[in-house]
């Protein structure tokens, strides 16, 4: 009696541990490759294939962006900024449009009085890291001072005031004076996710860039 439990249990212990095959499994298999709908069309995709499909997928959910703009650039930045704008390859989705823009609202250094002086205070600006300004050389009451900016709204020029007084340039005044200038606007469409983050990108590094959807 106590052979024929040993034995049974032997029995047991190889049908757990797969020695004579997993029946179970040997007889489910079949059952549930029948029950497959076109069982024989079903491909195993290497990782890398699997991982671009989902890629692709993922990028066909985020619909582009019909109409993007880019303003507020000058004339003379805008040849630089075109160049970096052509590694996008936008083509004829890309146009350009020129504006007259003006602006009232003045950051200034007053006259300083003569043109060395003016040039000698330009070169203390620029070791305080500030380059857009420029020598006023009319025959207003602010011949030989320095403009900091020009901005359409006075909370724009208050806190680039602020900017500067920050940097040490504590003599820097706002006053109502109208200047027109040419900007440059660019309309981009159908912008991809990743086209737009490419323009961020270009936006951070261009100073004075204006971007926003628009409509068509």
């Amino acid at each position: 009696m106590l052979w024929i439990l040993l034995i049974i249990n032997g029995l047991l212990l190889a049908l757990n541990f797969g020695v004579f095959g997993n029946w179970e499994r040997a007889e489910r298999e079949p059952t549930r490759l029948k029950a497959e709908k076109n069982a024989d069309k079903l491909k195993v995709l290497a990782p890398n294939v699997a991982h671009d499909m989902i890629d692709a997928a993922s990028k066909k959910a985020v619909p582009p962006i019909a109409c993007l703009e880019l303003g507020g650039i000058n004339t003379a930045d805008a040849k630089s900024f075109e160049e970096k704008l052509k590694l996008l390859a936008l083509g004829e989705r890309q146009s350009r449009t020129e504006i007259a823009e003006v602006a009232t609202n003045m950051v200034y250094l007053p006259s300083l009085g003569s043109k060395d002086a003016a040039d000698k205070k330009a070169a203390q600006l620029k070791k305080l890291g500030l380059s857009e300004f420029y020598i006023v050389q009319d025959q207003s009451p602010l011949r030989w001072g320095i403009s900091l900016g020009v901005f359409k709204t006075p909370e724009a020029a208050q806190t680039h005031l602020a900017n500067l007084v920050k940097k040490g340039l504590k003599e820097a005044r706002i006053a109502p004076r109208a200047v027109s200038s040419a900007k440059v606007v660019y309309r981009l469409l159908d912008i991809t996710p990743e086209e737009k983050k490419s323009l961020d990108a270009l936006k951070e590094n261009q100073s004075g860039v204006e971007m926003h959807e628009c409509t068509l």
